[in-house]
C-alpha cells in the first residue's frame, strides 16, 4: 500500500494544531488562577486594613479621653501626649495611602500593638496623677480643718481669757456700801453745818465707803466727783483744761478730785468737799463718784 504523502502532511498539521490549542488553554487557566490569587490577596489586605483602621480609630478615642480626665499634665505626660497623637496621625495617613503590602500591613500592625502598649501605660500615668492630686487635695482639706480647729481652739481660748480677763475687771472696780451728799455752811466758830438753802451754802460734801474688794489693787487711787447741776451742766470750779479725765470711754469734766491711800478697809471712811465757785440755783443736784475710770456710786442732793 502506497503512503499519501498529502495525508501525512495533514495528520502533522491536526497534531500541531491541538498542542497550539493546549498550550493556550493551559495558559488561559494559569492566568486564571494568578487573577483569581490576585484578587483573594487584594480582599484579605482590604479586610487587615479595615481591622487596623478600627484598632487605631479606637486607640484614637482612648487616648483623647484619657487626656480628657486630667485635671493638669505634668511635663512629661505633655510630651507623651504630643509623641502619642502624632504617632497616630502618622499611623492613620499610611493607612489611608492606596493599598499596601503585606511587609507594611505587617509594620503597621506591629506599630499599632506598640502604640496600644504605650497608650495604656499614658493611661495609668495619668490615673496615677489623678490619685496623686485628689490624695494632696484631701490632706490638704485636712489641714485646713485641722487649721480652722486650732484657731477655733485659739479664738475659744481668747473668749475666755477676755471673759476672765472682763470678770477680773469687773470684780475690780469698787463699790460703795454708802454714798452721801451734804450741803455745808460754817458758823462763826468756824465748824461746819447741813443746809439745804443754796443761799448759805458754801461746801458740798461727799462722805462714802467702800466694800471689801480682795481683788482691787491697794495704794493710793485717785477719786473723781462730778456735780451736775439741775441744768444738766457739770459744776466746774477749776480751769475746763486742768479738769478732765477719761472715764467710761470718754473724756469729762470733773468738779474735784482727790487722792487717798486706799488698803481695803470697809470701815474707812472718805471725804470730799466741793467748794461752790459761784451762785447756785435750787433743784436736783446729781452726785457721781469715780474711781480707775468707771463711775462707781451716784446720789442726789436736794438744794431749796
Amino acid at each position: 500500500m502506497e503512503n499519501n504523502p498529502n495525508a501525512e502532511k495533514d495528520t502533522k498539521k491536526v497534531y500541531v494544531l491541538l498542542v497550539v490549542i493546549a498550550l493556550l488553554i493551559a495558559t488561559n487557566v494559569f492566568l486564571w488562577l494568578q487573577k483569581n490569587k490576585s484578587e483573594t490577596k487584594f480582599e484579605q489586605t482590604t479586610d487587615e486594613k479595615s481591622k487596623l483602621q478600627t484598632e487605631l480609630d479606637q486607640l484614637e478615642v482612648d487616648l483623647n479621653t484619657a487626656t480628657a480626665n486630667a485635671d493638669t499634665l505634668n511635663q512629661n505626660l505633655i510630651a507623651k501626649d504630643e509623641e502619642l497623637k502624632g504617632k497616630v496621625a502618622e499611623l492613620q495617613a499610611a493607612l489611608k495611602r492606596g493599598k499596601m503590602s503585606t511587609a507594611q500591613l505587617s509594620k503597621a500592625k506591629n506599630e499599632i500593638d506598640q502604640l496600644r502598649y504605650y497608650i495604656n501605660k499614658y493611661q495609668e500615668q495619668i490615673a496615677a496623677l489623678k490619685k496623686e492630686n485628689e490624695d494632696l487635695t484631701n490632706e490638704n482639706s485636712g489641714l485646713k480643718q485641722t487649721v480652722e480647729s486650732e484657731q477655733k481652739k485659739s479664738s475659744d481660748l481668747l473668749n475666755k481669757n477676755i471673759s476672765l480677763s472682763n470678770k477680773v475687771a469687773v470684780a475690780e472696780i469698787l463699790k460703795p456700801t454708802s454714798l452721801i451728799a451734804t450741803g455745808i455752811k460754817f458758823r462763826s466758830n468756824g465748824k461746819e453745818s447741813a443746809t439745804d438753802r443754796v443761799k448759805s451754802l458754801e461746801k458740798i460734801k461727799i462722805n462714802f465707803t467702800l466694800a471689801d474688794n480682795q481683788v482691787a489693787a491697794t495704794g493710793n487711787k485717785d477719786f473723781f466727783i462730778r456735780i451736775i447741776n439741775p441744768e444738766n451742766k457739770a459744776e466746774v470750779v477749776t480751769d475746763a483744761n486742768e479738769s478732765k479725765f477719761n472715764a467710761n470711754g470718754e473724756a469729762l469734766q470733773y468738779s474735784v478730785k482727790r487722792s487717798f491711800d486706799f488698803q481695803n478697809n470697809p470701815s474707812q471712811e472718805y471725804s470730799i468737799y466741793w467748794t461752790k465757785g459761784s451762785s447756785l440755783n435750787p433743784g436736783d443736784y446729781t452726785i457721781l463718784l469715780y474711781a480707775d475710770g468707771t463711775s462707781i456710786g451716784k446720789t442726789i442732793l436736794k438744794l431749796k
